[in-house]
Formats: C-alpha cells, sequence, structure tokens
C-alpha cells in the first residue's frame, strides 16, 4: 500500500523539480540579446578602465558603407560635427533609418593616449544590439574588443545625434 503512494509521490517531486528549472524570458537562445550585459556601457582602453562620459553618433559612410558612426568619450564632450574620433568607437552600416535589431558593427576601434604615446587598436565584429531609435538620439548595447582586458567595450548605451 504504501507503493502506491510513494511512487506517485516521487513522480510528482520531480515533476516540480524539473518545471521550476524552466525559464523562458523571451530571449531567444544563441541571440546577442541573450549574452551582451545591460549593465551601463563599460571596459578597458589600453588597459585601463573606461567609461564614457558621452556618447554622440554620426550618420555617415566608413568604407564605402553609409550606416551611422558611434563615439564614445571619457569626458564630457560638447557635439562637434567635425570630431574625427571618439575615445572608442564602433560603425553600424545601415542604407536605411537605423531600426531596433541585431548588427554587426565594423570595430570597436580603441584610440588613447599614454603619456608621450598615443596609438590604435582595431578589432573586426563589435556585436549591437538597437532597442531604440528616435530623431536625436539612439539606445542599444554593444561588445567588442578583446577579452583579455585590454581593449574592450560592453554595455548598454545611449548616443545623442551630433549633426548639424
Amino acid at each position: 500500500m504504501k507503493r502506491k503512494f510513494i511512487i506517485p509521490s516521487l513522480l510528482l517531486a520531480c515533476s516540480t523539480f524539473f518545471i521550476s528549472c524552466s525559464t523562458d524570458d523571451g530571449e531567444e537562445e544563441g541571440s546577442k540579446e541573450a549574452e551582451i550585459s545591460t549593465a551601463a556601457v563599460s571596459g578597458f582602453l589600453n588597459s585601463e578602465a573606461f567609461t564614457p562620459a558621452t556618447t554622440h553618433f554620426t550618420k555617415g559612410e566608413s568604407f564605402g558603407d553609409a550606416g551611422y558612426e558611434f563615439k564614445l568619450f571619457s569626458e564630457t564632450e560638447e557635439c562637434d560635427e567635425f570630431q574625427s574620433i571618439g575615445d572608442i568607437s564602433f560603425f553600424v552600416a545601415s542604407d536605411t533609418e537605423l531600426t531596433p535589431g541585431e548588427y554587426d558593427g565594423k570595430g570597436p576601434y580603441f584610440f588613447y593616449k599614454d603619456g608621450e604615446d598615443s596609438g590604435t587598436a582595431s578589432f573586426f565584429g563589435a556585436e549591437v544590439i538597437i532597442t531604440e531609435v528616435t530623431e536625436t538620439s539612439i539606445s542599444g548595447r554593444v561588445r567588442g574588443g578583446d577579452s583579455e582586458a585590454e581593449n574592450d567595450i560592453e554595455g548598454a548605451f545611449t548616443a545623442t545625434l551630433c549633426q548639424k
């Protein structure tokens, strides 16, 4: 008689355990959205911790592709559409207006000054997720660089339009 209650009880307990371990948060497995941090963008620039104070974007071209260039600055920068580079930048190619979605960005490109010297480091294949686009700002997430914390960037950003 006890056996009749023990087996169904064990099956019920195991079923409950497996159901409680299952989650569905709406993000597809293998998508960039599930992998890129939602924390504020930060990283490393020439092995130094980097957190941008200003993030701008401009519409333009890079290597013959139309799109959007995102520039991250360590200090507060006023919009100057003739700024050639940020401390860290990346480019998203798009022949049309940018819309929310996943993109393969060009870069990121790291520009640094180290005492009297300056240098650059370029990587190919930044992962970019655009979450919101307005006339004057673009929000999203980005990840790229090396995994050894020398030149690396990851997290959420909001860039303001810097173009007259």
